[in-house]
């Protein structure tokens, strides 16, 4: 675990293109069928 305060030891993240992959991602998955939410239920 490093202890450095500077912030010159911290890498730069590019925050905006990682929220558009995950975007993407997360629509390409919903065309797909993923994580779909349903009131019904299969057990009964």
């Amino acid at each position: 675990m490093r202890y450095n305060t500077s912030d010159n030891n911290k890498k730069a993240r590019d925050n905006q293109a990682r929220q558009e992959i995950k975007n993407i991602r997360h629509e390409e998955e919903r065309k797909a069928g993923k994580h779909q939410y349903s009131k019904k239920t299969d057990h009964l």
